[in-house]
């Protein structure tokens, strides 16, 4: 007889009554990763010997059954996980008293675990529910008679805020606990002493950091008190087994503990990035023989790098030490350097030339950007061929970009912006298939770029360059989804081709000789809204995939720490976005921000034509400036359909007509200009966003009226009437009334002779004068009708 069935491939099924009564003996029910029918669970409570039951990603959904499961009044472990339950528990499920393990994990759970099933099940001694929607109270004083709970994973729930009527002491002794969003510290972690695993993640807590907890659990091996509002300085125990620390992200001061590779001999991967820490860096890290991770980027650190991070036979794989007050050069002294991958030291102060030792190392990602290094670009640089992500911007390299470099046939960034590069990019570049991002913006480079055809380019920033010749056909053809071509000498027009990169978010072409008309078929670009791309549910703790099997459960914190260390550090490049000014400002894009905005710039071209009204069909762009060029015609009124427009720049054209009032539709608009054109009536109403427009926006139009202006707009009174009809009369509020000017005319004129005759009376010197030059025009006029004799 089995006491076991474990479906490991994948099937859809549908399992009759009659057959679930012939396994009533099983024990072991594991279907993970199966398509069930969603009346199983409703049938298998006449399986009434089972004790484990997984279901765990098998397309489920809708609410628990009443009937089924509460009828399992021997099961021990039960997996519902990846799932897409709604709803709350039915009240029966606290009738299975020999409940050892749930998980609940990733489904749409609701209620208050206080008052739910689960508070009853004191059996319980693993509750993994992260990824739903309950609301958790931080006291957990409703779990306080739970002697055997063991493991909490609780993460992406609602962590509420709760008062306790009376002090308690928990009978419970946690080995796990994994919270976020908990907004303060639960006061029964003063009673563990047993902790393995800790995780009050983006909590927010303030106060001093709380060195008791480390102290009061000796068996900790991971600590993630990452994004919180700790404060004051570390005071950090002896941890023997301590592999994964992370107390980034909060406010703590102070210096490193220089004896970190004594009280920590074991550790693995350590962050501490995004606080205060100050002064140089420990020398007893150089003696953690397991560190492998260590990341202390955005603090106050000094000093130089230490030798010994680099040293021979050291497993530390990724070092991030980026922005910080880091100086001198980069390992100076000669010898062999250690296999890093990952190595982050931008944003600091490092000087000299880029180490050619580093030509050794398996690097998959060198960011040396915002530093002062100096010389040429280095050419060995192409001899890591395993480099994907290569970044030395904003410092004070020159020369050509090394044709070397087109044996990096594996890079995906590239960015050497902001340095002193000149000549052409190397036409070998055509060579790169997984290249994604480039960035060589702010240098003096020229020529054409028809050299990145064939890859899978995301990213293109040649901003501020002497490139020239007109706008590459194939970027359309191209995934891309940032275009910066600002500043250059590029001729010609935009190519309709271009309207085919239906991805492209951020397209900056001003600053250019660009020609002729705006496409039409430019309004296709963006008309889609953007796919942003969630990077899928991971545990950092290996809870997510416990083995049930005989009846033990594993969680396995050791190798949980391999897994988390790519989730925490690999995804930092230091910067993958795009500068876009807009609102008048320049702004860094970063990150996954770059996916939020979408915005298009051809200003400062010679761009002509009228404005195409197809442009309204970018519904979802930010940023629109097409100042300074030659269009001429009206505003389209279907420009009101731009609903997330947050700067509309239509300034120095040659526009006409009036301002449409669908424009007061757009209740998104920050910044609106139509200076320097040659609009006409009146301004548009100062209502909604419009009230908040100065004058600036609407300058420059002679015959434009209204407020914020300082002309007012006059109604005619009169209608014309045609010349034609002999008894009409002129409008009294004609420029010129012309009775008035004869009359004005004629007596400032006999003024003028009055005061001539005057002066040249009594002014004997003014009338030498006078008839001296009577006498020089008539001899003038003389010589004139002589000469033509």
């Amino acid at each position: 007889m089995f006491s076991l069935i474990s479906i490991s491939s994948k099937f859809q099924s549908f399992i009759p009554n009659e057959a679930l009564g012939a396994l009533r003996n099983i024990e072991y029910l594991l279907f993970d990763g199966n398509t069930l029918d969603a009346n199983f669970l409703r049938s298998i409570g006449i399986m009434s010997s089972l004790k484990v039951l997984s279901v765990a990603q098998c397309n489920l959904n809708g609410t628990l059954p009443h009937q089924g499961l509460c009828e399992l009044k021997y099961l021990e472990e039960l997996s519902l996980s990846r799932n897409s339950f709604i709803g709350t528990f039915p009240t029966c499920l606290g009738n299975l008293t020999y409940l050892r393990v749930i998980d609940l994990t990733q489904n749409q759970f609701t209620g208050n675990i206080a008052s739910s099933p689960l508070s009853s099940l004191f059996s319980l001694e693993y509750l993994l529910i992260a990824n739903n929607n309950f609301e958790i109270p931080i006291s957990f004083e409703s779990f306080a008679n739970h002697s055997k709970l063991k493991f909490v994973i609780a993460d992406y729930n609602s962590v509420i805020v709760q008062t306790t009527s009376k002090s308690w002491i928990p009978k419970f002794q946690l080995e796990a606990l994994s919270l976020f969003n908990c907004s303060q510290m639960p006061n029964f972690l003063h009673y563990q002493h047993h902790l393995r695993l800790l995780r009050l993640s983006r909590c927010n807590i303030g106060g001093d950091f709380p060195n008791w907890l480390l102290e009061n659990n000796s068996r900790l091996g991971e600590v993630y008190l990452d994004g919180n509002a700790f404060a004051g300085s570390l005071q950090l125990p002896f941890l023997h087994n301590l592999k994964a620390l992370d107390i980034s992200n909060n406010k703590i001061r102070g210096p490193v503990p220089p004896n970190i590779g004594s009280i920590f001999p074991n550790l693995v991967i350590s962050t501490m990035s995004n606080n205060m820490l100050e002064g140089m860096l420990p020398s007893s890290f150089a003696d953690m023989k397991n560190l492998e991770c260590l990341d202390l980027s955005y603090n106050k650190l000094n000093g130089e790098l230490l030798i010994g991070l680099a040293r021979e036979g050291s497993k530390l794989y990724l070092l991030r030490l980026s922005n910080n007050m880091l100086k001198g050069e980069i390992f100076p002294v000669s010898g062999n350097i250690n296999n890093f991958q990952y190595l982050y030291l931008d944003g600091n102060n490092f000087s000299g030339p880029i180490p050619q030792k580093l030509s050794t190392t398996p690097l998959q990602t060198l960011d040396l950007s915002y530093n002062n290094l100096s010389g040429n670009i280095p050419a060995w640089l192409g001899n890591i061929s395993s480099l994907t992500s290569l970044a030395l911007s904003k410092n004070h390299l020159k020369g050509h970009i090394p044709p070397d470099y087109c044996r990096l046939e594996r890079l995906e960034v590239l960015d050497l912006s902001e340095n002193n590069l000149v000549g052409v990019i190397p036409a070998c570049f055509s060579a790169f298939r997984e290249l994604q991002r480039v960035y060589l913006g702010k240098n003096k480079l020229q020529g054409e770029f028809n050299m990145f055809s064939n890859s899978y380019l995301k990213v293109l920033d040649l901003r501020y360059n002497n490139f020239s010749g007109s706008i590459p056909k194939w970027l359309g053809s191209l995934g891309i989804t940032t275009l910066l071509l600002k500043g250059n000498h590029l001729q010609g027009a935009i190519p309709t081709e271009l309207c085919r990169a239906s991805e492209l978010r951020i397209m900056d072409i001003s600053h250019n000789n660009l020609s002729g008309p705006i496409p039409r078929c430019v309004g296709n670009i963006m008309h889609q809204e953007s796919i942003i791309v969630a990077y899928p549910y991971s545990s950092s703790f290996g809870y997510e995939g416990f083995q049930t099997f005989g009846g033990d459960t594993m969680i396995d914190v050791e190798s949980s720490i391999k897994s988390s260390s790519p989730i925490m550090f690999l995804n930092n490049y230091a910067w993958v976005g795009a500068e876009f000014m807009t609102k008048h400002n320049t702004y860094s894009y970063e990150g996954s921000i770059v996916d939020d905005m979408s915005g298009i710039d051809l200003s400062c071209n010679q761009l002509s034509g009228e404005l195409p009204k197809e442009l309204s069909n970018l519904t979802q762009i930010h940023a629109l400036n097409l100042s300074h060029n030659h269009i001429t015609e009206m505003i389209p009124s279907e420009f009101s359909n731009l609903q997330n427009i947050e700067s509309l720049d239509l300034s120095y054209n040659n526009l006409i007509g009036r301002i449409p009032t669908q424009l007061l539709e757009l209740t998104t608009l920050e910044v609106f200009s139509v200076a320097h054109n040659n609009l006409t009536g009146s301004t548009p109403q100062r209502t909604a966003q419009f009230a908040t427009f100065n004058e600036s926006s609407y300058e420059g139009n002679p015959f434009l009226c209204g407020l914020p202006l300082h002309i007012s707009c006059m109604e005619a009174k009169e209608t014309p009437i045609s010349p034609l009809e002999p008894d009409c009369c002129e409008d009294d509020t004609g420029f010129l009334d012309i009775e008035s000017f004869y009359i004005s005319f004629l007596v400032a004129y006999a003024n003028v002779v009055f005061i001539m005759v005057v002066v040249v009376s009594v002014n004997p010197y003014w009338r030498n004068i006078w008839f001296y030059y009577v006498e020089c025009f008539m001899y003038s006029c003389y010589n004139f009708f002589a000469s033509k004799m």
